[in-house]
């Protein structure tokens, strides 16, 4: 190779890399991480973030002579066997025993993602409902004071990361005050299924809300869920545990793997440590070394390519249209009715990066579709949030982080509730 070859090629390369650095270096000033960036607010605000993990929170509660624990989810208590198969490691008179909610009448420790640990009292079924929101077991689904409302989902319907009064369910009792709040961190569509199967059937509710969530057919949601035959037997007419009946042994057995695990998995979830635990992790992998090794550049070039490639595993509509069905069966077998609704991640308002492989912009109107074939109303929360001004200010944080997919703040919530509210009007679904 010639001298002056041996320039040029040196030169493109000078220049190459200077475009790379000027790159990374526009992405560091330009594009800061929204989790972070509201940590940093914060504590520039004089409002610092509770820096304490999840059983941290715990101890200092019980401490405070609180009857304290932490947040259990119940798709954690599912584990591989050497088959393949997800099965329950509880077990209660010799059979699989798997919860659908936390332990009972405790104060729970939820999660952390505006900078406070949310904190609930759960009900006597462990789900999170004030005081006095069950019927009397002897009067339940009667005619003369039935259930207005019944919700199921997952995270977003529990209401993660807010305080008490601020989840759908509390806002939506202004104008339904009985209504129950059966969601739960981590649930799939079987979860939910079971949930109804279980506990709505005593409840005999006007109207059941379906609260969906973009991952709900993702291969680490119903994907893993489906491989549970205990959760696949609630497909079958008149399938149950009995939980009811069980909170007991429900709360005995929850209180034994807690006191054998308290603070490592699979109790613990991934937020254990709350966002200041991901900030200072974040932090610590800052410096000259990340600059050079074009983190930024490289973080969104995954994001692209994340964007483009296809889910992990393909979701499962048929199956999901058997839960959706059998779903609306028991709904209608009291005379109620099943109403299906759409909430949105916040990757559809986020402008930085690509969705999650598992987020296909063709899955809500493949599932209006679903719905529209059973005949269930179809509460689009996407479109109330798409014409919202500022849809990323809904949420905990304004987009994707290295804290993870943020949750809606008490705002977004209220949206979520004034659009049930609004859509269930127009269809003649007043309280009454």
């Amino acid at each position: 190779m010639t001298r002056s070859r041996l320039v040029a090629l040196g030169l493109g390369c000078l220049v190459a890399g200077l475009v790379l650095c000027a790159g990374e270096f526009a992405l560091i000033l330009l594009e800061s991480d929204p989790g972070l960036r509201a940590i940093e607010e914060a504590e520039a605000a004089g409002r610092p973030y509770d820096a304490r993990t999840r059983s941290r929170v715990v101890a200092d509660l019980r401490a405070q002579g609180f009857d304290a624990v932490p947040r259990i989810v119940p798709a954690a208590l599912l584990e591989k066997d050497s088959e393949g198969d997800f099965r329950s490691r509880l077990a209660a008179d010799g059979r699989e025993l798997l919860p659908l909610a936390g332990i009972s009448r405790r104060t729970t420790v939820l999660c952390n993602e505006s900078g406070e640990w949310a904190v609930y009292e759960s009900d006597r079924h462990g789900f999170r409902n004030p005081p006095g929101s069950w019927p009397d077991p002897a009067t339940a689904g009667g005619s003369s004071n039935p259930m207005d409302l019944v919700l199921l989902g997952d995270s977003f319907t529990i209401g993660e990361c807010v305080a008490p009064g601020d989840d759908i369910a509390e806002q939506l009792r202004a104008r339904y005050p009985r209504s129950l709040n059966l969601g739960y961190s981590g649930n799939s569509p079987l979860f939910e299924l079971a949930t109804l199967a279980e506990y709505g059937t005593s409840l005999r509710p006007r109207r059941v809300l379906w609260i969906y969530f973009e991952n709900d057919l993702a291969w680490f949601d119903l994907g893993q869920s489906s491989r549970a035959p205990l959760l696949m037997r609630y497909l079958e007419p008149g399938f149950d545990q009995g939980l009811a009946g069980l909170q007991p042994e429900i709360d005995s057995a929850l209180l034994g793997l807690l006191s054998e695990s308290l603070g490592s998995e699979p109790l613990a979830q991934p937020d254990e440590g709350g966002p200041m635990a991901a900030h200072a992790r974040a932090r610590a992998r800052q410096g000259p070394g990340d600059f050079l090794r074009l983190a930024k550049l490289r973080q969104l070039f995954r994001a692209l390519r994340a964007a483009r490639r296809e889910p992990r595993e393909p979701a499962d509509f048929a199956l999901f249209a058997r839960v959706l069905a059998r779903a609306s069966q028991l709904s209608s077998s009291w005379g109620g009715e099943l109403v299906f609704v759409y909430l949105p991640g916040v990757w559809n308002f986020d402008p930085r990066g690509g969705a999650p492989r598992f987020a296909d912009p063709a899955t809500r109107e493949r599932l209006a579709e679903i719905a529209g074939s059973l005949g269930l109303p179809f509460i689009d929360v996407h479109a109330a949030f798409e014409a919202n001004d500022d849809p990323l200010g809904l949420y905990s944080y304004r987009g994707g982080s290295v804290l993870g997919s943020p949750h809606m703040n008490a705002r977004g919530y209220a949206l979520v509730a004034r659009t049930i509210e609004d859509s269930l009007a127009q269809s003649g679904g007043g309280a009454r």
